[in-house]
């Protein structure tokens, strides 16, 4: 069966035996046959369309991914920039010192390993090895440090407190009226009164005590000056307080790197119940106010004013108030000067 053929100058059909167009004349050949197509092809109004329908496909993908980097960048920024009052308040809590126990130590209870040193006391070598053993009581007793106050109401409360105590000994060392030892100890030790203060000298390893034998206290406010001249960490000095005699006594001792509360009894090991490093408190060379205030259990220990231990013990209810120096070198070669040794009696709280 022959296909059916149309001219290609003037489209008029075409018999396929034909060589020639009876309508123009044109020569046909085999290459003008044309066959009809199979399907109409697309419309132009459908490929535009189509063509729009594809890039709206794209445009709506690229707005899509656009829309969640957008979002992912804001949720990381908001990360980023968060405030710290957004913090939960369960992490805040556990972040907050004041929550910390307050340790305390009862009679023959010990909750530290102590290393002996002079009349059982610990020694500034020993405070390393203490600092391992009694790491946990130590925290608890350095967690209530100055945190729990702010500095101004700290100031009036203290103010408050001297306003209503009572001052029942004072001594700025001009001579020495209130009868110290002075002269050699144990050719040891060298006190004298002299240039205003009170200078203890060692030239030996040994600890040296002075109290003020009139009054027994239980609630009040000691502090004194202190400036350790010579000797570096192998010199201290301390306030004593809550001394009971064959029984025991507190001990705030002060070097010039480091500070301890420590509970001393005559039968047992002492105990550290506080510690720290006061470097960021001091000066170096010269005068450092120490200061005790004792209320009921409460015991608060400052250096140069700033609150530097607050801590719980009823180890020893009440006793004397008093001074004392150490030198933890058997060559000596320590220096300490007191000036301005005063305390005040507290009313007894309830």
């Amino acid at each position: 069966m022959s296909s059916e053929r149309f001219c290609p100058q003037c489209g008029s059909p075409v018999v396929s035996a034909e060589r020639f167009c009876p309508n123009c004349g044109r020569h046909l050949s085999e290459q003008t046959q044309i066959p009809l197509p199979s399907e109409t092809p697309p419309s132009p109004s459908s490929i535009i369309d189509s063509t729009q329908t594809g890039r709206w496909h794209w445009i709506i993908m690229a707005v899509g991914l656009l829309a969640l980097v957008v979002i992912g960048g804001s949720a990381f920024l908001i990360q980023v920039f968060r405030s710290p009052e957004e913090v939960p308040p369960s992490v805040a809590t556990a972040l907050t010192p004041s929550h910390a126990r307050i340790p305390t130590v009862t009679p023959g209870e010990t909750s530290a390993t102590a290393i002996d040193g002079i009349i059982g006391q610990l020694t500034p070598l020993g405070a390393a090895a203490l600092a391992q053993t009694s790491q946990a009581q130590t925290t608890q007793a350095l967690a209530e440090v100055a945190p729990t106050q702010t500095a101004l109401a700290l100031d009036a409360e203290i103010n408050s407190l001297f306003a209503n105590a009572r001052r029942v000994f004072y001594d700025e060392f001009v001579d020495n009226r209130n009868a110290w030892f002075t002269g050699e100890f144990q050719e040891i030790e060298l006190d004298l009164i002299e240039d205003g203060v009170f200078k203890v000298l060692w030239t030996g390893r040994g600890t040296s005590y002075e109290l003020y034998e009139l009054s027994s206290f239980t609630d009040f406010i000691s502090e004194v000056d202190c400036r350790i001249v010579r000797g570096g960490g192998n010199g201290s000095c301390s306030l004593i307080f809550a001394e009971q005699r064959n029984v025991g006594f507190y001990k705030f001792e002060f070097f010039i790197d480091y500070y301890r509360l420590s509970a001393i009894t005559t039968e047992g090991e002492p105990v550290v119940l506080a510690e720290g490093d006061p470097r960021r408190l001091t000066r170096i060379g010269e005068q450092n106010r120490l200061r005790v205030i004792r209320q009921g259990d409460r015991i608060r220990l400052f250096v140069n004013g700033a609150l530097a231990a607050d801590l719980r013990d009823t180890t020893f209810r009440a006793g004397r108030v008093g001074v004392s120096t150490a030198c933890y070198r058997e060559e000596g070669g320590v220096e300490v000067h007191f000036d301005n040794f005063g305390i005040w009696s507290l009313p007894t709280e309830s």
